[in-house]
């Protein structure tokens, strides 16, 4: 299914560790919510790369950048030490994505999916009144895509 989704290489990260595999990316985008995987994905860039992570930690840039008061942005320093210091002494980058909605980049995306460019993989589609059924399929990470509930 992935490599029909256009990748290269993919690699079964129940059987392999990917960070022995991969090395000297420019990017890497980070969205798993274990420790380890942060710091073996911090592993596999070249000097000057970049991770961004989805899952955090957040960092004091993050919290500057939304307007949280310096209290937070003291917070948010303490809590991505750790990771900014791996980063430093890896000589990459760190930077915390928070993802939230906004019209224009979804008509942006819209148009994306519409040219062929993105391809969204749909795994499951359920019923308003199947939204229970949905959350237990999605909270046991069997999904291989996308769960939709449809409302109408």
């Amino acid at each position: 299914m992935v490599k029909g989704l256009g990748a290269d290489l993919v690699i079964d990260y129940k059987k392999e560790d990917f960070s022995t595999l991969l090395k000297d990316y420019d990017v890497v985008l980070h969205s798993n919510r274990e420790n380890t995987i942060l710091k073996k994905s911090l592993s596999i860039l070249k000097h000057g790369g970049v991770l961004v992570s989805l899952t955090g930690p957040p960092t004091a840039d993050f919290a500057k950048k939304i307007g949280m008061g310096w209290h937070f942005q003291i917070l948010m320093k303490l809590l991505s030490f750790s990771v900014n210091q791996l980063a430093k002494k890896l000589k990459v980058h760190f930077e915390f994505l928070f993802t939230k909605a906004d019209g224009k980049q979804l008509s942006e995306i819209t148009k994306l999916i519409e040219a062929g460019k993105i391809k969204p993989m749909i795994d499951r589609v359920y019923t308003f009144e199947e939204t229970n059924e949905a959350m237990l399929y999605v909270e046991a990470g069997r999904s291989k895509g996308k769960v939709v509930v449809k409302m109408i």
